[in-house]
């Protein structure tokens, strides 16, 4: 009988999704922590939270290369790859209970969808999602 493995998972949150899409000094780590992850097997998952941050953010971006269709493009291809969890009942519940202090309504949100993915690591550039996710037990580095 052959055995049945879970997918391993990785939760991405927004600060490293945007990261993707620009070319800034630390956006080469960023991508690379992406492709050892991808190539080590990990499906990657994010909160649809991350759609809505992303089309923000774009929005507070100005010039002319900042196109209604340049933004749509530009978040379409930072997504590649990642698959989009619906925000639910159980998931804002979760969020609304957890005791750190230090961690806002949007990143609770993050780390309930995590934990209810029951995702194993966790992709961020935040430092308060950071400590969260340690104390919650989620990994945040590949080594």
């Amino acid at each position: 009988m052959a055995r049945s493995t879970s997918p391993r998972l990785c939760y991405i949150d927004t600060s490293v999704i945007i990261k993707r899409m620009f070319d800034e000094a630390d956006s080469i780590e960023t991508r690379r922590q992406f492709e050892v992850a991808r190539l080590e097997g990990f499906v990657f998952v994010a909160s649809q939270l991350a759609e809505l941050e992303l089309s923000r953010f774009l929005h507070s971006k100005t010039g002319p290369e900042f196109t209604p269709h340049s933004r749509q493009a530009r978040k379409q291809h930072a997504l590649l790859g990642i698959q989009l969890v619906k925000l639910d009942s159980l998931t804002m519940k979760k969020a609304a209970l957890f005791p750190f202090q230090h961690l806002g309504s949007l990143d609770s949100i993050h780390l309930s969808t995590a934990q209810i993915m029951r995702a194993t690591h966790f992709l961020t550039r935040d430092r308060q999602l950071l400590r969260a996710c340690d104390e919650v037990g989620i990994k945040t580095t590949f080594s």
